[in-house]
């Protein structure tokens, strides 16, 4: 019983929160470089006008397919974007980094596979997991800072 939970919480905790995150973050670079196509003009249909007065089925579609085939011809992201992609990466990356050894802790632990830690131990492992962890979002946001100043 003990052990099924322990799946279930990984699960629910763990692997689904970075698998929404993944696909939200992933939807929402979609939509933004999409949107700067547009903007920039560089989706535009035959004629301006009839673009502007076709249905919004059509029009989307229509943007759909010439962002793709501009996106397989190489185009470099804008700013904006390397700016909103960089943001999604650290984001995930801080999600992984801080509930991983607790997510995997608790999974060994319900399994039995490696004998227990007792206290002293855990807080010593916890303290220099917090440090690395600190230590690490310094840097990026320090890299982050330095691209975008």
């Amino acid at each position: 019983m003990l052990q099924a939970y322990a799946v279930f919480d990984f699960v629910w905790n763990y692997a689904l929160p970075v698998i929404i995150f993944a696909y939200c973050y992933a939807r929402i670079f979609y939509v933004i470089r999409r949107h700067n196509k547009v903007v920039s003009g560089q989706v535009v249909g035959n004629e301006g006008v009839a673009m502007a007065t076709m249905p919004r089925g059509q029009h989307a579609q229509q943007v759909d397919q010439q962002a793709t085939e501009e996106a397989a011809t190489g185009d470099k992201l804008s700013r904006t974007e390397v700016n909103v992609l960089q943001t999604m990466i650290a984001i995930i990356l801080c999600f992984v980094l801080c509930w991983s050894p607790a997510s995997i802790a608790n999974i060994i632990q319900s399994l039995m596979v490696c004998l227990l830690l007792n206290i002293r131990e855990k807080i010593i492992v916890f303290y220099i997991y917090f440090n690395v962890i600190v230590k690490i979002s310094n840097e990026l946001f320090t890299i982050a800072q330095r691209i975008n100043g």
